[in-house]
């Protein structure tokens, strides 16, 4: 299995690590530290990170780094400022973009089929078709070539995939819903997919799903039984637990 199975969650979906709507729906952001240095690779709905920073003021850490952010800077479009969206998406300021840089920015305001897109990460021979001097980096002038661009290629190649299927209602048909988030079929769901899942089944705010995080932190190893990292059906499912917890935590049952 290629590399994107190993991303975090929300990256794997080209989601906001906040709020779990589709990046490129909206303007999206960066957070940056004191110095205006980037803080992470993580890319952030903009709403959300500014809702994110006013509820944790000047204490405010990066959900992903854990690292001191300072404020969100609006990461300018690919398409009308190519310049100014290069040097942010350029994480380490070393004026190239690795691949890992390429593909999460691209994922964060195109809409792409995310999967193919991601095997641009561990896919030698695709990756020569953008790195045409085959140096392992992206420079400005492979993003903007007209015939061979970046840009242009993925426009070209990587259509969004047709719309998600309804969430199936939780209440009424749990099994049905779990196999909905089961995405890889794997038989369970890890900390994060189950915060994802419970955030955009109920259209959860930024400021819910940093509590959803916390509440559900604090009881995991109870229903996690086999200290896996993951929950499966049954510890799921069960009467009395992880999913009646969470619900009447939420006060949805």
């Amino acid at each position: 299995m290629f590399a994107a199975a190993r991303l975090p969650v929300a990256e794997r979906h080209a989601e906001c690590p906040l709020s779990f709507t589709p990046l490129y729906k909206g303007p999206v952001a960066v957070f940056l530290d004191t110095a205006g240095k980037r803080v992470g690779q993580q890319f952030y709905s903009l709403d959300a990170a500014n809702a994110f920073l006013k509820i944790h003021g000047d204490g405010a850490r990066c959900p992903v780094t854990n690292l001191p952010v300072a404020k969100a800077q609006e990461v300018p479009s690919i398409t009308e400022d190519p310049k100014a969206w290069f040097r942010l998406c350029d994480a380490d300021g070393d004026r190239k973009l690795s691949r890992d840089e390429v593909v999460s920015a691209l994922k964060a305001q195109l809409p792409l089929d995310n999967r193919a897109i991601d095997k641009f990460r561990t896919d030698d021979a695709a990756w020569r078709l953008w790195d045409a001097d085959q140096s392992g980096f992206i420079e400005y002038i492979e993003i903007m070539n007209d015939d061979k661009g970046i840009l242009k290629f993925v426009r070209d190649s990587f259509g969004k995939v047709a719309s998600e299927a309804p969430i199936p209602d939780l209440r009424r048909d749990r099994d049905s819903w779990y196999r909905y988030w089961d995405e890889d079929e794997s038989g369970e769901l890890e900390f994060e997919e189950v915060v994802r899942a419970f955030g955009k089944t109920f259209q959860i705010d930024v400021g819910g799903i940093s509590q959803l995080r916390e509440s559900l932190g604090a009881v995991w190893a109870v229903f996690d039984t086999d200290n896996s990292g993951a929950v499966d059906h049954r510890e799921f499912l069960a009467r009395d637990g992880l999913a009646d917890t969470v619900l009447a935590t939420m006060n949805h049952r």
